[in-house]
């Protein structure tokens, strides 16, 4: 339920913080107040586009902030998105005149995300905010709410077909004439070969890479490496490395006889000639292995090549040619034996149009049983409210196609006035006619609803007396099942709140203002008593705003 709804700088709202409880919520005021300011301000949070016209005097940004109480399933979608959970949820929107700032839980996120959050959160129904009832594709999930098995059977019928569309794009690729069949298998084959001929077993590059680079350089290893031994091992003009070792260790034996502090430096030249012994050995036994290979030269260059072809036509790495392989021959096996593949093909699709279209008549049959069951109740919560020549129906059409809500096409139909011809109820122009639709089908829907917020105008439109009296009873039966929030002009609604709130316009410094205001109980009779008699408040109309609000205890 909606906890709190902050608002900052939004026209001629300075700033207002409400607390709203639970039950029904009455907000009421004169014309031009700012309720509307409110109802915009919540539609920000479900998304609506904003406008700088919007941005106040007062201050350089724009701020709503609302605070609701959170449920597993909106836990699960935050946690899903990085955002962090808690038992209650912020959802905050700053305005200036450069740019926005969308959060969840102080944490930013795309526009399109809180709207999908908010309206899991809460519901508007006003002049502007009739999605629901008046959009046609609305009215199968509106139906499929009085009965959950409906969803597992949208769900086989989703899978079913997304399958369907694929193997549908199988057989079209298959549908092909048989010039270009033989030369698709030629290539195919081509492709097959050139890859299979290629031995990917001894196709390690860093090791040829490694053995090409020695190949390719064994003059200079040669060379090189005969320096080494000459140095180390051969004595020309001047003394070899063995020689010059050979030399210092025998001078230190001999002056360890003098002192044999020198001992510890004996043994060290020692370790350097056993290892200097030792490497003369290895880089003599390494320049027995150089020889200049030319043909193994020749193999490593083919073999470059020969996978250089493969790279530009096939994939960047083995792997990827290898996967590129496996795809061409299964694509060879399916066009060798294609009518066999576009026969099987064409048996799963019948299969699964099979399967599609008995869901599609199972959906059907518990829609018709609902449907009957949805019209009486709307038709009895509408004949509640006054609307007593009202006429509805709602209407179901098979359609061709199948899609993931089945093969049904619904209206809700509505005639307001007896012998008039029944019109979908999208083309019913009466904001109030709606809204009060609206109430019958919550009221119809209340023990089906998932929401825990709805907020309502306008729902009072054109009516008056005993007909307010009765939309004011049920709008209270309502709010004992999900939070209710009505801005309404007329006593007898406004009598049944639990807690009742007064829009009015202040001046601040030279500004106008909107304010609000939570009214205590001598509040809400002096405000139901300015609703009976407007402005010029009587002894009278505060006895009567009196009487109605005992007659709501």
């Amino acid at each position: 339920m909606l906890l709190n709804l902050y608002v900052k700088n939004f026209a001629i709202i300075k700033q207002i913080n409400i607390s709203f409880d639970n039950g029904l919520n009455i907000l009421s005021g004169e014309t031009g107040a700012g309720k509307s300011l409110l109802l915009k301000a919540l539609s920000l949070i479900k998304g609506e586009r904003f406008s700088k016209d919007y941005i106040g005097k007062f201050d350089q940004k724009t701020i709503v902030e609302v605070v609701f109480t959170s449920n597993d399933n909106i836990n699960n979608l935050l946690l899903e998105n990085n955002i962090d959970i808690d038992d209650n949820i912020i959802l905050t929107r700053i305005f200036d005149r450069n740019a926005s700032v969308t959060k969840i839980n102080n944490r930013a996120c795309s526009v399109k995300f809180m709207s999908q959050i908010a309206n899991v959160l809460f519901d508007i129904h006003g002049q502007h905010s009739q999605l629901v009832v008046l959009d046609k594709s609305n009215y199968i999930s509106l139906i499929d709410k009085f009965d959950k098995t409906t969803n597992i059977l949208k769900i086989s019928l989703s899978e079913n077909l997304k399958t369907l569309n694929k193997l549908k794009s199988e057989i079209s690729n298959l549908e092909i004439p048989e010039d270009e069949l033989e030369r698709e298998k030629d290539l195919l084959k081509y492709q097959i070969n050139e890859i299979e001929s290629f031995n990917f077993n001894e196709y390690d590059e860093e090791k040829l890479n490694k053995e090409y680079k020695k190949l390719t350089n064994q003059t200079e290893l040669i060379n090189g490496t005969n320096a080494i031994i000459d140095a180390v091992s051969q004595s020309n003009k001047s003394l070899s490395v063995k020689e010059i070792i050979n030399m210092l260790y025998d001078k230190l034996l001999d002056l360890e006889r003098l002192d044999s502090d020198l001992k510890d430096l004996t043994s060290d030249i020692l370790n350097i000639k056993e290892l200097i012994y030792d490497f003369s050995r290895n880089i003599e036994n390494y320049s027995y292995t150089l020889d200049i290979d030319e043909e193994r030269i020749q193999v490593i260059e083919d073999i470059f090549s020969a996978f250089q072809v493969l790279r530009l036509k096939y994939g960047k790495t083995p792997d990827e040619i290898l996967e590129f392989l496996e795809n061409i021959k299964s694509r060879f096996k399916i066009l060798s034996n294609i009518e066999k593949r576009r026969n099987e093909l064409a048996l799963e699709i019948s299969k699964i149009n099979n399967e599609n279209k008995k869901i599609a008549d199972d959906l059907t049959n518990k829609r018709i049983k609902i449907i009957k069951e949805l019209e009486d109740k709307i038709i009895k919560e509408l004949s509640e409210m006054n609307m007593l020549n009202i006429d509805f129906k709602i209407q179901l059409n098979k359609l061709e196609k199948i899609s993931k809500n089945g093969h049904d096409d619904i209206d809700f139909m509505i005639s307001t006035n007896k012998g008039q011809e029944l019109k979908s109820l999208s083309n019913v122009s009466s904001g109030g006619e709606i809204s009060r639709f609206m109430l019958a089908l919550k009221a119809a829907l209340i023990d089906k609803e998932d929401l825990e917020t709805i907020i309502f105008d306008e729902i009072d439109t054109g009516i008056s007396g005993k007909t307010a009296d009765i939309v004011g009873n049920k709008l209270k039966k309502i709010s004992k099942v999900c939070q209710l929030i009505v801005i309404s002009h007329l006593a007898q609604i406004a009598s049944k709140s639990d807690t009742h709130y007064l829009i009015y316009k202040d001046v601040e410094n030279d500004f106008t203002i909107t304010n609000i205001q939570k009214l205590d109980y001598d509040g809400k009779v002096k405000e139901i008593a300015r609703l009976i008699s407007g402005i010029d408040i009587t002894k009278n109309s505060m006895d009567a705003a009196n009487e109605l609000l005992k007659e709501s205890l």
